[in-house]
């Protein structure tokens, strides 16, 4: 039998089930993870806020966190509302003693006031945080952290708190972010501000409005916990603050509301892409999509020059992409354009990988970017291709990557690689079925979804399955024996998926609007 790494949340709990140690399991387990808890405080709560905590024993504390130590040496650990000075003390003993990923949710007061729910010296705080990985307050928070008033505008003190926030309370030997959250601010975007040693991002969901009662309760408890347990998959920030943001506003649109009338985060709600998180590089800049596909791509060859674009359109292959490496500059734009010519003539969508200026000189549908190359582009290259009228696809491998494209408005996803392959070094591992399944149903209705890396025709089907609009493949084609008849099962099995998925939809459209 297998060990599972375990999570623990370090939290009270709540009577209503609608944060502290119930919303952080029911959040691990709905992600797949292995919880356990350590009871720091009883209370007493309802929607009006909360009217009583019973700090747990100072000597059962103790005893539970070194048996946590000890039995489940824990692979993240989640900080929540910790009751009282002595108890903040003695966890921020044994965070300092374990050598893994803590996330301090700074929860020093109920949403909907009452009993203060952590009244600790600054010292024990500053000790706390200097524990932590990342340390994730809201607006009030912070401006208690920050001794400063609240804020409530729009404006530009968040990239400036934030920063403030790391240089003082986050100098420990561990510290790594602090995580200043957008849902007490205003606006039509709730963003997230996220500060490391040397960056400064922004993650931006549209705000949706307060549940019964006022504000949805619990989602600082998904927040910090989707959080830790991305860390403690070995994710990095970027991709645990854009998974731990699109949990939460999943959490918030699928509130439930409990029999008092209060609003509760739904731990365990499955995102769509109605929750979709954009990460920007700074301040939040909104863009204009670029222009859609024509039709879905289904097969998709990966091909290495002109020769092979042009013999895969004489065999009815209508979306296709050019990844020419290593020509020099007037080859490469020889071969860009007679491709480009070539499809224009036969109406199908060319995507040129990586050489945009090229593909766009040479009037070809669209370009194929990866990650990296996003990062090297300069200021007004994305507007360039845009208006130009390029069509864009991005390569994605997870939350974060796809938070950064969703920023952008590109015209298809790509994710993968989905298997293991030859053709790139990919520094992540393979996403296999089962996350491919989940990441699609993330994106769907807003993108279509092309399925990279590893793809082969006895593959094919099964990745088609998880929700795919289209499936890259470069060694199916270009390295089959009989490119006709590998193209003709290629197009069948794709051809196969959307049949059978527009059925589906048709049955369901059918089932909606049939009568009572």
């Amino acid at each position: 039998m297998s060990r599972a790494a375990t999570l623990l949340s370090i939290a009270g709990h709540d009577p209503s089930g609608g944060a502290g140690l119930a919303t952080d399991l029911a959040l691990w387990q709905a992600m797949g993870l292995h919880a356990a808890s350590v009871c720091t405080a009883l209370t007493v709560q309802d929607a009006q806020g909360v009217r009583e905590l019973q700090p747990t024993p100072l000597p059962v504390l103790r005893g539970a966190l070194e048996a946590a130590r000890r039995a489940m040496q824990p692979a993240a650990v989640k900080l929540g509302m910790l009751g009282g000075p002595e108890a903040a003390a003695e966890v921020a003993a044994f965070c300092e003693s374990v050598d893994v990923p803590v996330v301090w949710d700074t929860v020093l007061g109920a949403a909907a006031g009452g009993v203060p729910l952590l009244r600790a010296e600054p010292d024990t705080l500053r000790r706390l945080a200097r524990a932590s990985t990342v340390i994730t307050p809201n607006r009030v928070e912070a401006a208690r952290l920050l001794g400063v008033q609240r804020w409530e505008g729009e404006g530009a003190p968040p990239p400036a708190w934030v920063r403030a926030l790391r240089e003082q309370w986050l100098s420990g030997p561990r510290t790594r972010a602090v995580v200043l959250k957008g849902g007490h601010a205003q606006g039509a975007s709730s963003v997230d501000w996220l500060c490391t040693a040397d960056a400064l991002f922004a993650l931006a969901v549209p705000r949706l409005p307060a549940g019964p009662g006022g504000r949805v309760h619990g989602t600082g408890c998904v927040y910090a916990s989707a959080l830790a347990g991305m860390l403690a998959q070995g994710a990095d920030l970027l991709q645990a603050a854009a998974e731990a943001q699109w949990r939460t506003h999943a959490a918030i649109a699928q509130a439930w509301v409990s029999p008092g009338g209060r609003a509760m985060a739904h731990a365990a709600a499955a995102p769509d892409s109605g929750d979709f998180p954009a990460l920007h590089d700074g301040e939040p800049v909104e863009r204009e999509a670029f222009a859609p596909l024509a039709r879905a791509p289904g097969l998709y060859p990966v091909v290495p020059d002109a020769d092979w674009v042009l013999r895969l359109l004489e065999l009815g292959v209508d979306t296709v992409q050019l990844r020419a490496k290593g020509l020099a500059s007037a080859e490469l734009r020889a071969q860009v354009r007679t491709a480009a010519e070539a499809a224009r003539a036969r109406g199908a969508q060319l995507f040129v990988n990586d050489h945009w200026r090229e593909a766009l000189d040479a009037g070809a549908w669209g370009v194929h970017l990866g990650q990296e190359d996003l990062l090297e582009l300069r200021a007004g290259d994305l507007e360039t291709m845009r208006t130009g009228g390029l069509r864009l696809g991005l390569s994605t491998h997870d939350a974060g990557e796809m938070a950064r494209a969703h920023a952008l408005r590109p015209s298809y996803l790509a994710i993968g690689a989905v298997w293991p392959t030859t053709v790139k070094q990919m520094p992540q591992a393979p996403v296999g079925l089962a996350r491919l399944r989940e990441l699609s149903m993330r994106c769907k209705p807003l993108y279509p979804l092309v399925g990279i890396g590893g793809i082969s025709l006895e593959r094919a089907a099964a990745a088609m399955d998880c929700g795919l609009d289209g499936f890259a493949v470069v060694s199916a084609i270009v390295g089959a024996g009989d490119t006709a008849a590998a193209v003709r099962e290629g197009q069948a099995i794709a051809r196969a998926a959307l049949q059978w998925r527009e059925r589906v939809v048709r049955g369901e459209r059918a089932g909606l609007d049939a009568p009572a």
